[in-house]
């Protein structure tokens, strides 16, 4: 079919199509315009905090492997530094892994989210010393290391992508003192330090 014209004060013409053209231009232009953008070079990152509740989740046993399989289990904390600045910002954190009950340590799917800011993260946990010191070593509640005496735990290593809020990447390190049930399951945490650093573009 040929295109119908719009007639205007004689001089002017402007065929349906080439109308239709402009208009999805000008809003193509405003959404890109209106899409959040990262600009600039990439700038280091800090960010620590403490871990102050975790969930039960969905805890089940593998078979009878002495392994169990954990779904969305939730931890909760507050970062400062470059997420929560001076006074704070609570994170959640929303974990999967699959460990054996007498070491808790193995690989962890985590996704964080702290206000604005959401990151995938993938972790290894392993059992160790943690900072937390302690007068006589007995190898189970007190471990003796050639830095001094410290409590066990659960020591993080990983890395994070940020999916939100800014583009970048880091490394996640931390510890945690579990608080054990009869089982040998997490039900709280004693003492905790989770901390991010990283490059980043906001």
């Amino acid at each position: 079919m040929c295109d119908q014209s719009v007639r205007g004060n004689g001089a002017v013409r402007v065929s349906r199509r080439g109308a239709s053209i402009l208009v999805c231009a000008i809003i193509t232009g405003l959404g890109l315009f209106a899409a959040p953008a990262f600009a600039g070079p990439h700038v280091p990152f800090s960010a620590s905090g403490t871990i102050l509740t975790i969930d039960t989740g969905d805890v089940r046993p593998a078979g009878q492997s002495g392994r169990f399989i954990v779904r969305d289990r939730h931890i909760t904390g507050t970062f400062t530094g470059s997420i929560g600045g001076t006074t704070g910002m609570p994170f959640v954190i929303t974990y999967d892994s699959n460990v054996p009950i007498a070491t808790q340590s193995g690989r962890i799917h985590a996704r964080m989210i702290a206000g604005v800011y959401e990151a995938n993260m993938t972790l290894a946990s392993s059992t160790g010393p943690t900072p937390v010191e302690c007068e006589t070593p007995d190898g189970a509640t007190c471990f003796a290391t050639p830095g001094g005496n410290f409590v066990p735990g659960l020591l993080l290593n990983g890395r994070m992508n940020f999916l939100s809020g800014a583009k970048g990447q880091g490394n996640v390190t931390g510890w945690l003192i579990p608080i054990l049930d009869e089982q040998g399951h997490i039900i709280s945490i004693a003492a905790s330090l989770l901390t991010i650093t990283g490059l980043w573009t906001q």
